[in-house]
């Protein structure tokens, strides 16, 4: 999980802005986990952000009350990704202490285009009244915004090309247009499986078709869009090996990958501009499937639909309905010849278990084993 860290002086005005900024844009989930955390050279540990600050942030949404001061360290530095100075002298600073950290280390404002170095240095605003604060929070957002789309762009140019099966009825047609489009501009393989048209037809139908594509591998994922999403995502898991979520946001969109590992994303285009749904489809794909107990969490349900699918009905139909009749034939019959008893319900059981999961594979190893 990568990390970024910000750096000023005392911690308690510039790079807590910063750090409550960078925290605030990265809920799009677009660029994945990333910790976001601010220290100063010679900061006194624990202390709150400076009233203007916060006031300052407050007026942007964003609140950075809880942040607290600390000093910057070997162990931050280590963890550290990239670190960010507000100044020229706060690199330097980083760079003599932490020699190791002069390849990741840099100016807040390093990607903002057309602007000198002497520009780019962000000002101490303490002892400053609320306008200064102001001042020095635009800069600190001019500089972010720019390195969130730096960010961006290395993470599209990074991202191997993902194969994608989508699909829709009537109702999601326009916006799956949209999103395809967004798909292939990002370097994805994407296979249109309907529908063409705004034509009136069957939800079920593309929920099977995409859902198919992934589970028989011809797919990395599925994007499923009706009116609701409800009927989709209901249609798709049906299909074994599919784990389909229907989503509202891009949180949402994060964690069914991250939680749940699914592999299908359903969405609802009723009352949605299709932007915002590209949104989900982004924070879906670029999210990574989480281990530990979500992974022994989505083991349980592999194990669930495993065995439900290993049933005759699943396996042999034709099987399944021979046993049903002479299951009604015993049942409704009363047979004459004594020695012709039903064993009981235990015993079915164990001759169904792994006591008698062996078979021979030819006349010999029958024999053999007959003997």
């Amino acid at each position: 999980m990568r990390q970024i860290l910000f750096v000023c002086t005392g911690n308690i005005c510039r790079s807590p802005m910063a750090e409550g900024y960078l925290r605030h844009l990265l809920q799009d989930g677009k660029l994945g986990e990333i910790i976001v955390q601010s220290a100063g050279i010679g900061a006194l540990s624990g202390q709150p952000p400076s009233q203007h600050a916060v006031e300052a942030m407050a007026e942007k949404q964003i609140s950075i009350q809880a942040q607290r001061s600390q000093m910057i360290d070997t162990d931050l530095v280590a963890s550290s990704d990239a670190i960010y100075g507000m100044t020229q002298g706060h690199v330097n600073a980083v760079i003599e202490m932490f020699p190791r950290a002069a390849e990741k280390t840099f100016l807040v404002r390093a990607h903002v285009e057309d602007m000198d170095r002497y520009q780019m240095q962000i000002s101490d605003p303490i002892g400053g009244n609320l306008h200064v604060y102001r001042a020095c929070r635009d800069e600190i957002i001019q500089g972010i915004d720019a390195m969130h789309q730096h960010m961006l762009k290395q993470s599209k140019a990074s991202s191997p090309s993902l194969r994608l099966a989508i699909g829709s009825d009537h109702a999601g047609w326009n916006a799956k247009k949209h999103i395809l489009q967004a798909c292939l501009q990002s370097g994805h393989q994407v296979t249109d499986l309907g529908t063409l048209s705004q034509d009136s037809t069957d939800y079920p139908d593309y929920a099977l078709a995409v859902s198919r594509a992934v589970a028989q591998g011809r797919a990395d994922f599925g994007i499923l869009i009706c009116a609701s999403g409800v009927g989709m995502s209901i249609a798709a898991n049906k299909v074994p090996g599919i784990r389909a979520a229907l989503v509202a946001d891009t949180t949402t969109a994060k964690l069914c990958r991250e939680h749940n590992h699914a592999n299908v994303l359903c969405l609802g285009a009723n009352h949605r501009e299709p932007s915002s749904l590209q949104e989900c489809v982004e924070a879906f794909l670029a999210a990574t499937p989480g281990g530990s107990r979500h992974q022994r969490r989505v083991d349980k349900i592999t194990a669930m639909e495993l065995n439900q699918n290993q049933t005759v009905q699943a396996v042999d139909p034709a099987i399944a309905k021979i046993i049903e009749q002479e299951k009604q034939r015993q049942q409704q019959n009363i047979e004459l010849i004594a020695s012709e008893n039903f064993t009981s319900p235990a015993v079915m059981e164990v001759q169904g278990s792994v006591l008698t999961n062996k078979y021979a594979h030819s006349r010999q190893r029958i024999r053999s084993l007959s003997k």
